[in-house]
């Protein structure tokens, strides 16, 4: 499978893209720059290469949620709120979200609203919100197909189907095909 440019269309502000760079001097801790420097060679990249996916992921993610007061929680516990649900509880939540927060969350951050930056959004809240693993096929023109795993159970595929249903039919209205598992989702939409 290959990863649709939608999907990166927007999120790309590092050395990747064909952008300028500027070189900036900051002072910082030698204690921070060690540990920098560890994690960067853990990771097999650059101190340089870490410290700019570091502003990287704060100018697309983090400056927002932060505003948005988003919450961080270990994947078990999340995991644990969502099994202690019942399944009609589970998409009455899903259907709230859609119907208030998909629309408000995308012209938050991309200051409009198209099928782009809906899985532009998709895919900033699978890299760094955690909400799943994912991958993108544009199988025709106007065919796409998109996979999600996560370690969060069925209750969660469950969740994330009707929040994505609700989501594409309400602010697009595209009917999407869905196949669940108990860790993935799999859905299928053409766009007209």
């Amino acid at each position: 499978m290959v990863r649709c440019a939608l999907f990166e269309s927007m999120i790309n502000y590092n050395s990747r893209t064909n952008e300028k760079s500027t070189t900036r001097t900051i002072r910082i801790p030698q204690k921070l720059d060690k540990l920098l420097e560890k994690d960067a060679d853990n990771k097999r990249v650059s101190t340089n290469s870490l410290i700019s996916s570091i502003i990287t992921k704060y100018a697309e993610w983090d400056r927002y949620s932060e505003l948005l007061q988003f919450v961080s929680l270990p994947p078990d516990m999340l995991k644990l709120f969502v099994e202690s649900l019942d399944d009609e509880k589970i998409i009455e939540i899903a259907r709230q979200l859609a119907s208030r927060h998909v629309q408000e969350f995308i012209m938050f951050w991309y200051k409009k609203i198209s099928l782009s930056t809906f899985f532009d959004a998709m895919a900033l809240s699978c890299r760094y919100g955690g909400m799943a693993k994912y991958e993108m096929e544009k199988t025709e023109e106007r065919t796409f197909i998109v996979t999600m795993h996560h370690n969060l159970g069925i209750k969660w595929s469950k969740f994330l189907q009707c929040l994505l249903d609700e989501g594409l039919k309400k602010t697009f209205n595209v009917n999407p095909e869905f196949h669940i598992t108990e860790s993935s989702v799999m859905f299928q939409i053409f766009v007209p």
